[in-house]
């Protein structure tokens, strides 16, 4: 007998090198958030931490630039992974798709103040790249 499945989506305050959990939700289904919901839960907690410096650290599930550029509409700093099939626009005319950056295993590489995706109406970050050991792309706002 396998063990059971469970989905939880939490919250937690980093405190002295320290995760500490301030709010979680287990979900009712399985598979990852869509935005609506992302921004439900985030809604929950964020107005606790109105005056103080608030960072979102994002798994593979938190990969939306929507989401990024909800957060950096409301102030907050982020971490998100990228898929690596997202475009960043490197100067006017030219957009490429972070797999086609060539980077290999042990190369990072910053970008900052980029455009992220093509769809209109998206706010420019700071992009990091780096390829190996499981690490994906992150973005921040400028």
């Amino acid at each position: 007998m396998s063990p059971p499945q469970i989905n939880l989506l939490m919250i937690s305050l980093i405190w002295d090198q320290r995760a500490i959990p301030i709010y979680f939700e287990l979900l009712p289904k399985k598979g990852s958030t869509n935005y609506e919901e992302q921004i439900a839960f985030c809604n929950k907690v964020l107005h606790l931490f109105n005056n103080c410096k608030t960072v979102v650290l994002g798994d593979r599930e938190f990969c939306s630039v929507k989401l990024a550029n909800w957060l950096a509409q409301e102030r907050v700093y982020f971490c998100l992974r990228l898929k690596q099939n997202e475009y960043v626009q490197l100067s006017d005319k030219v957009w490429v798709q972070l797999k086609d950056l060539g980077l290999s295993p042990g190369i990072s590489l910053y970008l900052e103040g980029v455009k992220v995706t093509k769809q209109k109406g998206f706010e420019w970050f700071n992009v990091a790249r780096s390829v190996g050991g499981g690490s994906n792309p992150t973005a921040e706002p400028p």
